[in-house]
């Protein structure tokens, strides 16, 4: 297994367990935020890479489809075939939530079953690192070199630079090294920008949510 595919794989252990975190069993809700959170930047640098490269658009891949894989990505930014699974993958957090929540047994359980469906389809691979990031969301994992100003701005512009990367460093004709501070840059704009739109937007959803459960609450008679 390359390099690449290893960080692909941790990329969705991560997922896992980032999401499981922050779930309030409240699954609705929760899909809206994700697509409210992810897809306006998305959406962008999709349609910059159109503009730049001059392939004519699918309109498919603006809602994530097909479910791509390494091999069948976004031909103007193939490295965002793993958000498109990972978008379709949130379907299934309840149960991811439900494994990652329970005993080691339930999890051993769960990657034996993914391991016999690997026979049959690559995607349980990934599914088995979804739920491997779910049970790990219970550790508490920190690591003071991570803490630095550095890897804290590099976490913060990570998901516009990896959708906004490629577009940039295939269609702009630009010495690599050129390309890649000016993918660096774009990230960080867009990181101050659309993205941040989106998650205030994401987190707006949240607080409605709460706030209609409230209210219902409350005209609801006691008896």
């Amino acid at each position: 297994m390359t390099p690449a595919a290893i960080a692909v794989l941790l990329f969705f252990v991560i997922s896992g367990c980032v999401l499981t975190r922050g779930w309030d069993g409240r699954f609705g809700r929760f899909l809206v935020r994700r697509v409210v959170r992810l897809w306006p930047v998305y959406a962008l640098c999709i349609s910059a890479g159109y503009l730049m490269s001059g392939i004519e658009p699918s309109l498919l891949q603006f809602v994530w489809l097909p479910i791509s894989s390494a091999t069948t990505g976004p031909a103007v930014d193939p490295p965002a075939w793993s958000l498109t699974v990972e978008a379709w993958a949130m379907l299934a957090m309840p149960l991811f939530v439900w494994v990652g929540r329970a005993s080691g047994i339930r999890l051993v359980i769960v990657l034996l079953l993914c391991l016999i469906a690997g026979e049959f389809s690559g995607y349980a691979l990934i599914a088995a690192c979804f739920f491997v990031g779910a049970w790990l969301s219970r550790v508490e994992l920190r690591w003071a070199p991570l803490e630095g100003w550095l890897p804290q701005w590099l976490g913060r512009i990570s998901y516009p630079l990896y959708i906004c990367h490629n577009p940039l460093i295939s269609f702009t004709g630009l010495p690599l090294w050129v390309s890649v501070l000016l993918a660096l840059g774009a990230a960080d704009l867009l990181s101050r920008t659309v993205e941040k739109w989106s998650i205030d937007a994401s987190r707006h959803v949240g607080r409605v949510g709460v706030v209609g459960a409230a209210r219902v609450e409350l005209a609801t008679p006691r008896v």
